[in-house]
């Protein structure tokens, strides 16, 4: 994005990023270096950093497989089955992520030089497959806004189903592109198994199926309808995705009434909420990923030239799709990492097309100096919270102190539990489960609430009358609610655990022992039972 030569220079060697370099420096090896820094980063935090609610969550799936389940289709959870059985640790979760983002960022590269660097400069598909060598720099400079792009990188370590879903799209889009060129059957089959991987992946894959819809129209391929390749491609994604179909077909089709339920749970839609989901995508994908991601699919002459029309219209099904949603219901700015991760070829062309530009080269710098330093900043708080802050407002406050905290209700389940009062452990709020869970395996962990998740499906559902130790961190409600149907009768405080780095207090948690949890159909009493303080 900083070279600085013209359009017509291009056939020869460049000044700023040439083709080849008297050091020997290409786009491929430049890329290679970055990649390989980016993996070392995240494979020393994986050995440092406690996991993330998420993460806990699907390396449970690891050690629990099932052929589905009810927050996700089963790709996120196989993925991690083999790394649970062998070494059932915090790093080796994060090994197949980091594994994912390495084949991201190649496949990323590979998609950005075949649809910018070729003949590819024009309305229509070609067989012309020639490279210009010059050109392969955009895909290094794709990679390069990537691993810049704040949420990108950190999810480049963390399991997500959307890790999967985004390598396989890109395979997909390779895949696609082949198609556009040659209708060879052996591109169909693999059309079909990439359908049916992201169908594995996430519920929101069938974007891909809108996508793929719309490309026929648009690129006036509706005679693929007549190519047997097309059905028996289509045969195949259906019979890949039969796993989540079975796994619904007995659990009364839960998880896909949570998915509809997710996205619509509010009874009006709201541009307060929009806006609010808009300005979280823009401060985790940075400003320039966000405004001029915006901006190339709003242009219309972005549709014009063949490879950022394929992009866009892969693109444009997942943004729609969220933009809406979250009118109902704000979006998680990871939900909607795959259109974010597919316009950045779009940009990175466009700006490469400006690279003679003062502002192109400035916007650049601004990139790689303040928002590269930022996805650091953000990397280094996992290894450790240096930066002081007031006590409590540590943004890593929700994924610290977990494995401490655990030790501590194991300590105190121990002490007050006898052979007729277990006191299996609860927590107040289903998002946290997944971290008590985690480290206190194999014990089950029930929630305080009425809300159906995953952990009904693994342990079943606190039972009227049962005791046990509820864990709470300083961001929930403390005292916790009493006196009401899904909750206990009564809660005694035993301890309060500050947690501390840098001098200042990170999280505080809470250990309460409660008595009688009261199931939906109980008799509910009419007001709340006293609060003891037993000691801290």
């Amino acid at each position: 994005m900083t070279a600085t030569t013209t359009d017509s220079q291009l056939s020869g060697k460049q000044p700023g990023l040439p083709a080849s370099s008297p050091k020997g420096i290409t786009p491929v090896s430049a890329s290679m270096v970055l990649v390989l820094f980016m993996t070392a980063l995240h494979l020393i935090l994986a050995f440092k950093a406690e996991l993330g609610g998420d993460e806990a969550h699907y390396a449970l799936y690891g050690l629990m497989p099932d052929w589905s389940y009810f927050d996700h289709p089963p790709m996120v959870g196989w993925l991690q089955i083999i790394p649970m059985w062998l070494a059932p640790y915090d790093w080796s979760a994060r090994l197949v992520p980091i594994t994912l983002y390495v084949l991201l960022n190649g496949l990323l590269y590979q998609v950005t030089v075949q649809l910018f660097s070729s003949a590819q400069h024009n309305r229509e598909w070609s067989n012309a497959s020639e490279l210009d060598p010059n050109y392969r720099w955009i895909g290094f400079w794709s990679l390069v806004l990537l691993n810049t792009s704040l949420l990108l990188p950190l999810m480049g370590m963390a399991m997500l189903p959307d890790n999967p879903l985004m390598v396989v799209t890109l395979a997909l889009i390779l895949v696609v592109i082949k198609l556009l060129k040659t209708d060879q059957f052996k591109y169909w089959i693999a059309l079909g198994l990439l359908v049916g991987l992201a169908g594995l992946s996430k519920y929101t894959a069938v974007t891909l199926v809108v996508s793929l819809l719309l490309l026929m129209a648009v690129e006036n391929r509706f005679y693929w309808l007549r190519q047997k390749g097309l059905w028996i491609a289509i045969a195949i994604a259906i019979a890949m995705m039969s796993p989540v179909l079975y796994w619904n077909a007995i659990h009364d089709w839960a998880s896909f009434i949570y998915q509809i339920d997710h996205g619509t749970k509010s009874d009006f839609w709201s541009w307060a909420r929009v806006g609010k989901t808009q300005l979280i995508q823009f401060a985790s994908y940075t400003p320039l990923l966000f405004l001029l991601g915006w901006w190339a699919m709003l242009n219309p002459k972005h549709y014009r030239h063949a490879g950022s029309r394929l992009l866009l219209l892969f693109s444009l099904p997942i943004t729609v799709l969220f933009f809406w949603g979250s009118g109902y219901e704000e979006s998680l700015p990871h939900w909607v990492s795959l259109a974010w991760l597919l316009l950045i070829p779009i940009i990175v062309y466009q700006l490469w097309s400006l690279r003679q530009r003062i502002w192109v080269k400035a916007l650049t710098a601004v990139q790689i100096v303040l928002f590269g330093g930022f996805t650091l900043l953000m990397h280094s708080l996992l290894f450790s919270p240096w930066i002081a802050v007031a006590d409590h407002q540590n943004p890593v406050q929700g994924d610290y102190g977990w494995p401490t905290a655990t030790q501590t209700a194991l300590e105190l389940q121990k002490q007050h539990a006898t052979p007729e009062h277990p006191l299996p452990l609860f927590v107040p709020n289903w998002s946290i489960a997944s971290h008590l869970a985690w480290y206190a395996r194999p014990q089950p962990v029930y929630i305080t609430s009425a809300k159906q998740t995953q952990f009904e499906f693994w342990y079943g559902r606190a039972t009227e009358g049962m005791d046990g130790i509820l864990v709470a961190p300083h961001f929930e409600q403390n005292p916790p609610m009493t006196g009401t149907a899904n909750h206990f009768k009564r809660c005694d405080l035993l301890k309060k655990q500050p947690i501390s780095a840098n001098g200042a207090i990170i999280v505080t948690y809470h250990f309460y022992h409660c008595q009688h949890f009261l199931t939906e159909t109980a008799p509910v009493p009419s007001a709340k039972s006293p609060q003891k303080d037993m000691g801290t």
